[in-house]
């Protein structure tokens, strides 16, 4: 989670969408008083900082619901608040290859079948990270991760950061190569069922 009082923005951050990476890249030209938050494991050149904020320790996965209780009013309503989502089946695989082939993750999920992953319906979503008890939409903009510069890079001219483009590709290397069946991928819409309302994804 990014918030720079320098450029009034809010960077929401939601599972197996780059968020890292976009942590790492945006946090070089945040300014000394901004908030940056730890992650984990840690990265080399990202300084955390700030992230105690009136007693509250900010986590890198804080929602929107809870920093609008946290933080004053003229900040959450008036910053530019933004996250990222991604399409439910190739986010679900990619959360599967990372439980699966990440030595900081897999410690009780190393054998764990593709198969079992979609029984357990365990995904990773993050609908509630970015709306409210009432289901209103918290943030400003959700970026599609498949055009993830491109969309960035707009947020960028609007608020007036320099952007070149997402050059840090933390939490990779695990992916699989899976062809999710047409049974699977319904179970996975089902469950991303409330996030769709405002991604519009529809299955392939």
């Amino acid at each position: 989670m990014l918030i720079s009082h320098k450029y009034k923005f809010i960077f929401i951050k939601t599972k197996k969408t780059a968020g890292t990476s976009i942590e790492i890249e945006l946090g070089k030209n945040m300014d000394d008083n901004d908030v940056v938050t730890p992650i984990k494991p840690n990265f080399k050149g990202h300084q955390a900082r700030n992230f105690i904020y009136k007693g509250f320790k900010l986590n890198n996965h804080i929602s929107a619901q809870n920093l609008k209780i946290i933080l004053p009013k003229n900040i959450f309503e008036n910053y530019f608040k933004f996250c990222v989502e991604r399409e439910p089946v190739d986010k679900s695989i990619s959360d599967y290859s990372m439980l699966k082939n990440s030595t900081y993750h897999n410690r009780h999920t190393k054998f764990l079948k593709w198969n079992e992953y979609v029984d357990a319906c365990k995904f990773p979503m993050d609908v509630y990270k970015y709306i409210d008890k009432k289901e209103q939409l918290l943030v400003d903009k959700i970026i599609k991760y498949e055009n993830l510069n491109n969309e960035i890079y707009e947020i960028s001219k609007k608020l007036g950061f320099p952007f070149s483009g997402i050059n840090v590709r933390a939490k990779s290397g695990f992916r699989e190569n899976i062809a999710a069946t047409n049974k699977q991928k319904k179970v996975i819409y089902n469950a991303f069922e409330k996030s769709n309302k405002y991604t519009f994804y529809k299955i392939i």
